[in-house]
């Protein structure tokens, strides 16, 4: 699939927000400066560039299903698309740990790496064995919500096509909404197991997904219609978004990264302003830049925070990013794209292998 360079763009605008955010913002009792900078509105919104990933995923996505035939053959080439950096990052977070004992989450233990490498959160796999799984690194959240949004649109689009997935999309949305806003006020079974289930597979974040995909129908048919519906889903999801942080300074903030994603949609200036190389090159590997980053950042910046005078312990941050991203973009160089397709061509055997014993 021929990639849009403005989309890595938006990739490594997403994953530079993340970055800044645990950098300043979600660790202040930890980092030697404090929460000096915490407030600035860059690093103070920044965990919204997870928003700004499931808008560009659900453009990606419907893209995605239209290149496949089957479910199967989807979830295969999506699974493909995500493990090989899953299994290299979380085997290195883990085998790596114990030189950075600063980390948050402390130390893993190696049922830790299970929830990842599955793609299935930890609360469900406690449920299912009884055990504790915790995640080796915070972000893992996110990409169990990508995962369950892949079934889920891949199922719908199977029964209903690209222009009702959308709308199915959006419902799910709605749903999620309208029953947590119910749910307090009846004692109903039904509620409630809609309301835990709407909640468990992500629902509240379909909105962005619905977006994205409204989107690439938009650039795909240039259909005005469907501009405008992403548009209309953006600013209902930003609304929900910023009433549950009870904070309309975070309805400015998401209404600005939506805004200026939608944008970039149709004007080519800005296409060619975030297809700049530095954007393009953390675009690139933001994939394992995002399964790396958190605890391994803060360990560094607290490690070295007697290199430099504390005047200076701003640097300290992108000194660590620097370190990070170097190692992220060795794997996604190196050693992704190898396993991923050693992978593929043992799958591709298999396949062969039993396909010619049925025909014996």
């Amino acid at each position: 699939m021929k990639r849009i360079s403005y989309l890595d763009g938006h990739r490594g605008i997403a994953i530079l927000l993340v970055l800044l955010y645990h950098a300043f913002s979600r660790w202040t009792e930890l980092v030697p400066y404090g929460n000096d900078f915490a407030d600035f509105p860059l690093f103070r919104f920044g965990y919204l560039g997870v928003e700004l990933f499931f808008l560009i995923s659900g453009f990606v996505i419907l893209m995605t299903l239209e290149k496949f035939n089957s479910f199967t053959e989807f979830m295969y080439h999506r699974w493909l698309r995500l493990f090989p950096a899953m299994l290299i990052c979380s085997l290195f977070v883990f085998f790596t740990a114990q030189y950075f004992i600063e980390r948050p989450n402390g130390i893993p233990l190696a049922r830790d790496l299970i929830p990842g490498m599955s793609f299935i959160d930890p609360y469900l796999l406690g449920k299912l064995s009884g055990e504790d799984f915790n995640n080796i690194e915070n972000s893992f959240w996110s990409l169990y919500i990508e995962f369950k949004f892949y079934i889920i649109a891949a199922i719908f689009y199977s029964f209903l096509g690209s222009k009702n997935l959308v709308v199915a999309l959006f419902l799910c949305f709605i749903t999620y909404f309208v029953f947590k806003e119910i749910k307090p006020l009846t004692d109903h079974k039904a509620v409630y197991y809609i309301s835990a289930i709407s909640n468990y597979l992500g629902f509240k974040y379909f909105g962005w997904f619905a977006a994205g995909a409204s989107y690439y129908l938009f650039v795909k048919e240039d259909n005005k219609i469907w501009f405008i519906f992403g548009a209309i889903i953006c600013l209902i999801s930003s609304i929900v978004l910023a009433v549950e942080a009870k904070s309309f300074s975070t309805f400015i903030a998401i209404a600005i990264i939506s805004i200026f994603f939608s944008t970039s949609l149709i004007s080519n200036k800005l296409q060619q302003l975030i297809s700049n190389r530095f954007l393009l090159a953390f675009g690139f590997v933001s994939y394992p830049l995002y399964l790396l980053h958190e605890n391994m950042m803060i360990a560094i910046i607290i490690k070295t925070q007697n290199i430099l005078p504390s005047n200076l312990s701003i640097i300290l941050p992108f000194l660590a990013i620097s370190l990070i991203f170097m190692v992220a973009y060795f794997i996604a160089k190196k050693v992704e794209r190898p396993l991923k397709k050693t992978i593929e061509s043992f799958f591709t055997k298999v396949r062969l292998f039993y396909k010619n014993r049925l025909k014996n």
